[in-house]
């Protein structure tokens, strides 16, 4: 099932990316999701290409009924995200991999990390899919929310992580 978000970040192109390669983003991300474990590897740097890889182990008390039979009481998720380097006005392309561990259900996006005036923008343009016989569509629509709401958290990170840098 497609997905599309746009995120809008308080932080320039530049410093989102700096913050993503930042190992204590990812216990800002732990915080704001309510997760009870984060971390975070980088290969790579910032100033040019870099993937990060995070595991977070996330409570499910806020997911549909019909997914939690598959997830129990919590499902650890591994996120990858490999940015380009940057173009001359600080931009990025980049892709993002989602999978929850121990479940048919995982995510594939292509991103674009951008300069706007009041700081960047991340587009995300992403398939969900749930590879479970004769319900894979139902739970993608149920899961739909609940993963759009765990991306736009992003903003949030965002905004603590800028605070706490300042």
């Amino acid at each position: 099932m497609k997905l599309r978000e746009t995120l809008h970040l308080p932080l320039s192109a530049g410093a989102a990316a700096d913050m993503y390669a930042d190992p204590r983003y990812a216990q800002v991300r732990r915080q704001t999701l309510r997760a009870s474990s984060a971390e975070s590897a980088l290969e790579g740097d910032p100033a040019g290409a870099f993937t990060v890889r995070t595991t977070l182990m996330m409570p499910t008390d806020r997911v549909p009924d019909i997914v939690r039979p598959f997830v129990g009481s919590s499902v650890t998720i591994r996120e990858e995200q490999a940015w380009s380097a940057a173009a001359a006005d600080g931009s990025r392309t980049g892709t993002m991999t989602l999978d929850v561990v121990g479940t048919p259900a995982g995510m594939t996006a292509a991103l674009r990390l951008s300069p706007t005036e009041q700081g960047s923008r991340v587009e995300i343009d992403g398939d969900l899919v749930a590879k479970v016989p004769l319900l894979g569509a139902r739970l993608e629509k149920a899961a739909m929310p609940y993963v759009s709401t765990v991306l736009r958290a992003e903003e949030r990170s965002a905004a603590t992580y800028q605070a706490q840098s300042e």
